[in-house]
């Protein structure tokens, strides 16, 4: 399989979280439990002092402590529980506003550029514009953020056809962090994030371009890049009845030249949807039997009734397997994506916000440290 290998750039600041094992001083430690407790206001909403002591593990004291360094960066606010007893009780908010990335998709038939705060939200976009404006775009965007907010950095989505280079976005948003990861990549983190979320098992998120057909697989929370960053690059594999590529059975340049044929819009949809099913559904196949997701999503640079029908004919469509005909019911639920461009830029955007907010991915699954070092009961 080909595609473009999923790497991660960065330029500045290096987060604390990118040390091994847990936090070896105060700073280290301080830095991951302020992380979680960030996590879990952003996926919980208000939660009070013995929320966050019962979720997180650690006494109260120690909890006040994480929510004054969040509150003292803007990133947290407070107010009085509403129904409490007359014993007033303080519960905490994510605050989004406290802080924005950028992300930029730089490939060159679909550049974007979106401004995002600290939860994910979208602050101010700029779709399809063309590679020659993209950088004056998000200089734009980066200009109506809130007054108050930091800016944490730039993120970046590669593609096989991008008409800005890397090294063209560092220097024009020098001396912020920039960030860079395949476009895939960036489309999975934004579904683990702001889209349909992880599940038992993982999701793999099919992304389809222009530039052809890419995966971005998460495991256990984590990103998937395979061990020489290749994993994902599924476009090639050969499918359907005629054996061609992936790439070219879902090409979305197929389905404007339909269209353009028949100057029928439902029609040409039905068409291709027919014929792009028989593509997909081999390579969900073995996606499925490689990895058993809990969920599959596709999406990208295709109408979102186009990716509606295709997803349509493989659900009601049999598969032949032992040479026995049977139905699709044993696949891991296959949907489109909501997000817009199946969230390439989105993604982009939230590479700064995992790198100095969020926990990192390598380590969701470990509990917050006492200030002695040691893990906090479970």
């Amino acid at each position: 399989m080909t595609g473009i290998r999923s790497t991660m750039t960065r330029r500045g600041r290096t987060s604390p979280s990118t040390k091994d094992g847990p936090g070896l001083n105060h700073g280290d430690i301080a830095d991951h439990n302020s992380r979680i407790a960030l996590e879990l206001l952003r996926i919980f909403g208000a939660l009070t002092r013995r929320d966050l002591s019962q979720r997180l593990g650690l006494t109260e004291p120690a909890i006040t402590g994480i929510l004054r360094r969040l509150e003292g960066r803007g990133l947290v606010t407070s107010r009085r529980q509403s129904g409490a007893s007359r014993y007033p009780v303080t519960e905490f908010m994510m605050r989004p506003q406290g802080a924005v990335a950028l992300g930029l998709r730089l490939a060159r038939r679909a550049a974007a550029a979106v401004l995002v705060d600290a939860a994910g939200g979208i602050v101010a976009e700029q779709r399809d514009v063309s590679p020659g404006e993209l950088i004056a775009a998000g200089q734009a965007l980066l200009a109506r953020k809130p007054v108050e907010a930091e800016i944490l950095g730039v993120g970046a989505a590669l593609s096989p056809d991008d008409g800005v280079s890397i090294e063209a976005v560092r220097a024009a948003f020098a001396p912020l962090t920039v960030l860079a990861n395949a476009d895939n990549a960036t489309a999975a983190t934004a579904e683990r994030l702001i889209g349909a979320g992880d599940r038992d098992g993982g999701f793999v998120s099919i992304l389809v371009t222009r530039a052809g057909v890419r995966a971005g697989l998460s495991i256990g929370g984590r990103p998937f890049h395979g061990i020489h960053g290749f994993a994902g690059g599924i476009g090639a594999m050969r499918t359907g009845q005629g054996r061609a590529p992936l790439a070219e059975g879902l090409s979305p340049d197929r389905l404007d030249a339909l269209v353009a044929a028949s100057g029928d819009l439902e029609a040409a949809i039905a068409e291709w949807a027919r014929e792009a099913a028989d593509h997909l559904l081999d390579a969900v196949v073995a996606i499925s039997g490689v990895v058993v997701p809990g969920l599959i999503v596709i999406g990208g640079d295709l109408p979102d009734a186009a990716v509606d029908a295709v997803v349509a004919e493989i659900l009601a469509a049999p598969v032949a397997i032992g040479g026995r005909p049977t139905t699709t019911s044993w696949m891991p639920p296959l949907r489109r994506s909501q997000l817009p461009a199946a969230g390439v830029a989105e993604g982009a955007a939230l590479l700064p916000i995992v790198e100095f907010l969020l926990p990192d991915p390598k380590r969701l699954r470990e509990p917050p440290v006492q200030a002695d070092g040691a893990t906090a009961r479970a």
